[in-house]
């Protein structure tokens, strides 16, 4: 076994590239990285660092230990926060929710870690079916997910209700009677999400006008996967897209942008969702009461 003092000096040389910043973030000598890289050499058989002047290289194989070394430490991270199972207040959590549903619970879980500075937040951006796929290979504890899974490999709660918005440049609030032909000479700001938000819209929307449309023959006047840009072309008026109403908060073009108002509110129900049967550590029972409190509140 590789000794773990000699790989964690080793992560800090490859970081620093440096020997002399090294040990000062080791609080060492300079001969003593050099003798841990020796002594870790020495034990994998090879080099793993070319010299450049006061820099260093890594070679194939210190690209591999390095690896390596990182693995070894978030094994050990993950053992020791498993440790801590039962610790209301201390320890990593993790969420995987869409960039919408983030927005939302991101302040509120950031003002928990404020509250208590050994609670971890880490929130992962993911589409809804990779979501599921994270918790049925147990490789993510707590998801946030529009509509209800058709899966016994999920266990879920209901939290609260996401609003969907057909926005528009500001310019065409005026022109909301003739919907059906304006969005079609528009066009469609495309991302992740659009022809699901549009296609759920148009069904639910309850608007003999919108039922005209077909979305698969709209055409796309621009494509973006960064949900705090998603609104920019609309703002200019480059086209139209469809998303959760909340995003208008945190979007700051607000007031260059309008909603169309349907004959029904459209509305996405949201899940919490974890794997069935699996006891989840009592820190996230905060989490999921803060999350259910945001998203319990009107979009």
């Amino acid at each position: 076994m590789l000794n773990p003092v000699w790989l964690d000096t080793f992560l800090t040389l490859a970081d620093t590239g440096n020997f002399t910043r090294t040990a000062e973030q080791r609080f060492m000598t300079q001969p003593g990285v050099s003798q841990h890289l020796k002594k870790l050499e020495d034990a994998c058989g090879c080099e793993l660092v070319v010299r450049l002047g006061k820099g260093i290289q890594l070679t194939e194989q210190g690209r591999r230990v390095y690896d390596y070394a990182l693995q070894q430490k978030k094994r050990e991270h993950d053992f020791l926060s498993a440790l801590k199972f039962d610790e209301k207040y201390e320890g990593q959590c993790s969420v995987a929710c869409s960039g919408a549903t983030a927005q939302r619970i991101y302040p509120a879980l950031i003002a928990l870690q404020v509250k208590y500075p050994k609670l971890h937040i880490h929130v992962e951006v993911a589409p809804r079916r990779t979501i599921l796929q994270d918790i049925q290979s147990n490789s993510m504890l707590l998801g946030i997910v529009t509509n209800m899974p058709n899966s016994d490999d999920v266990a879920y709660n209901y939290l609260g209700e996401e609003t969907l918005g057909l926005i528009l440049p500001k310019k065409y609030e005026h022109k909301y009677h003739q919907i059906d032909s304006l969005l079609p000479t528009l066009g469609l700001i495309n991302h992740p999400d659009a022809l699901h938000y549009l296609q759920r819209y148009i069904n639910d929307s309850g608007d003999d006008k919108l039922q005209r449309i077909n979305p698969n023959n709209m055409k796309h006047t621009g494509y973006i996967n960064q949900l705090s840009q998603i609104l920019l072309p609309v703002s200019q008026g480059l086209g139209f897209t469809v998303l959760p109403t909340s995003t208008l908060r945190f979007s700051g073009v607000a007031d260059l942008l309008c909603v169309y108002k349907p004959t029904n509110s459209v509305t996405e129900l949201l899940y919490s969702v974890q794997t069935p049967h699996t006891e989840l550590p009592a820190r996230y029972e905060l989490i999921k009461s803060t999350v259910a409190e945001v998203l319990g509140e009107s979009s």
